[in-house]
C-alpha cells in the first residue's frame, strides 16, 4: 500500500525533498531533522575518529539501506537470500539484522497495511517514508527500523510527525508507535523484545515531541528560507568535440 501514489521523491546530494509538481518543493523529516541539537557524546565521537569519521557514517548508511531494502523486498513477497551463487549478498552483520527482523515478524506481527509508504502534507510542508505500519495485538503500529547502535532523540521526533502525517493522509488512527532497532543487546525473549532486536516505543510522549519537533522545524526554516533542491539538472552526456565551449 502506498499513501500516496504519484508523489515525486528529488533526491539532491545529501539533501532530500519532496514534490508533487516540480516547482513547490518541501523538506523531509530526516532532513528538517538535522537542525535538531547534537548530543556531546556525537562530537566527541567526531574528534575521537578523525579522518575515519565520513568512511563510518558511509558505511552505517549503506548498512541500514541494505537492511531496509531486504526487509522492503521480503514484504513485498520477494524471496531474500544471504548467498546465491556462493555469492554473498549481505554482509554477516547485515544478515543477523534481517533474521532479527524475521523473528520479530513471526513473533509479533498479524498483519500489515503499508511498506516504505510515502506520505505528504501540505499542512506540515513536509514529506516523508513510513518504514511499516501494522497490526500487533489487535492495535494498529507505526514502526521505523533502526540499525544504528544507539537509540536517538530525532528518531521519536521523526515518528511522531509521521503520525501526524499518516493520519492526515489516510484517516486511518495510529495507535502505537515506536522503532524496531535491530542492533539491541537484548539477550532474551518476552513482551516486545527479542534476541537482539527490540521495540522501543514513543506513543506516551506524543505531545511533547510533536512540540520538539515544531520548535526544531522553526530552526530549520531559520537558517533555510528559501530551501529548494540544488543542481538538479545535469548534461546526460559529454564527447569531445561536441563540447558547447565556444572560443
Amino acid at each position: 500500500m502506498r499513501v500516496i501514489q504519484n508523489l515525486n521523491k528529488i533526491e539532491v546530494l545529501d539533501e532530500r525533498f519532496y514534490t508533487l509538481d516540480f516547482e513547490t518543493y518541501y523538506p523531509s523529516v530526516t532532513t528538517v531533522l538535522q537542525a535538531y541539537p547534537k548530543n556531546p557524546v556525537y562530537f566527541e565521537w567526531l574528534k575521537n575518529n578523525g579522518k575515519n569519521a565520513d568512511r563510518i557514517l558511509k558505511e552505517a548508511g549503506e548498512q541500514g539501506s541494505n537492511v531496509h531494502n531486504a526487509i522492503e523486498d521480503f514484504l513485498n513477497g520477494k524471496e531474500i537470500s544471504w548467498f546465491i551463487n556462493g555469492k554473498e549478498q549481505y554482509t554477516l552483520n547485515e544478515w543477523k539484522m534481517i533474521t532479527r527482523f524475521m523473528d520479530f515478524y513471526d513473533t509479533l506481527v498479524d498483519s500489515f497495511d503499508a511498506v516504505e509508504a510515502q506520505v505528504f502534507s501540505e499542512k506540515w510542508l513536509i514529506g516523508g517514508t513510513i518504514d511499516f505500519v501494522c497490526t500487533i495485538g489487535g492495535q494498529r503500529w507505526m514502526i521505523d527500523f533502526k540499525t544504528s547502535n544507539a537509540i536517538y532523540k530525532t528518531y521519536q521526533l521523526q515518528l511522531a510527525i509521521y503520525k501526524q502525517v499518516w493520519e492526515e493522509n489516510t484517516k486511518v488512527q495510529i495507535d502505537r508507535y515506536g522503532v524496531l532497532w535491530l542492533n539491541a543487546s537484548t539477550r532474551t525473549k518476552k513482551d516486545f523484545q527479542g534476541v537482539g532486536w527490540q521495540i522501543k516505543e514513543f506513543t506516551k510522549d506524543h505531545l511533547k515531541n510533536m512540540n520538539l519537533y515544531k520548535y526544531t522545524r522553526a530552526l530549520w526554516d531559520e537558517e533555510n528560507p528559501n530551501y529548494s533542491p540544488r543542481n538538479l539538472m545535469y548534461e546526460n552526456s559529454y564527447k569531445l568535440g561536441e563540447s558547447k565551449k565556444t572560443a
